[in-house]
Parts: C-alpha cells; structure tokens; sequence
C-alpha cells in the first residue's frame, strides 16, 4: 500500500465516508488504513467514518423487490412511479426529493473537508 503525500514528500492525511449498507462498509475493508503522524499527532488513514445519510434510496414496502415484482405486486404504485419518478415516494419510504434533501446537509459537510475524500456509497 501507498501512503499519500504532498508535494513535499510529507503524508497527507485522507479520509473515507462509507453509507451504512454492508456492502459499502465491506468494501471500504479493502482499503489500507495506514497510520501517519500529521501535526503532531498520529492520524489514521482513510479510517472509515459511516454516515446512514449515503444510503440509498429507501423504497418502504417495496424494499429489496424488483421493478417487475412491484408492477404485480403493486400496479398502482408502479403507475404512479412512472409518471412522475421525482416526486414518487414509495409506500412507507422515500422519494428522490426526500433523498436530496437527507444528502445536502453532508454535502455542506463535505465542502468544509480539507483533506481528500473517498466516499463509498
């Protein structure tokens, strides 16, 4: 594994957001998390830091179905899916506008990071 430096040769700490699905998490196991001293003090590389905001979308009722098990299962909802993707909430779930809006307050967070992020989502 590499340790990421600056342009001086000195290392340059990293950090890594992962959602809590396990898949993302099981990923980000793949990572090396070397340790640096940074400022005077040790610092973890690319240490995981989980954030259930990065999960994906949640379709309530229809979790874990395919789009071909929620038209039989549930035609009504599967028309109403289709005419309007955006503002559709699934039953008991969420909407791609309930999405952005669970996401813009890590967004802010992400801008105020100085050092490079690796998200896994």
């Amino acid at each position: 594994a590499h340790m990421l430096v600056d342009a001086e040769g000195k290392p340059r700490p990293a950090r890594l957001w992962t959602s809590s699905m396990k898949r993302c998490i099981q990923t980000a196991r793949h990572i090396p998390h070397e340790r640096c001293e940074y400022n005077g003090a040790e610092w973890v590389q690319m240490r995981p830091k989980i954030f259930k905001n990065l999960d994906e979308l949640f379709a309530g009722e229809c979790d874990g179905m395919t789009y071909a098990e929620i038209a039989a299962a549930f035609p009504e909802e599967e028309e109403a899916r289709s005419r309007n993707k955006f503002e559709y909430r699934y039953p008991r779930g969420e909407s791609y506008g309930d999405l952005i809006a669970r996401l813009e307050p890590l967004a802010h967070e992400m801008e105020r990071q100085r050092e490079p992020l690796l998200i896994i989502a």
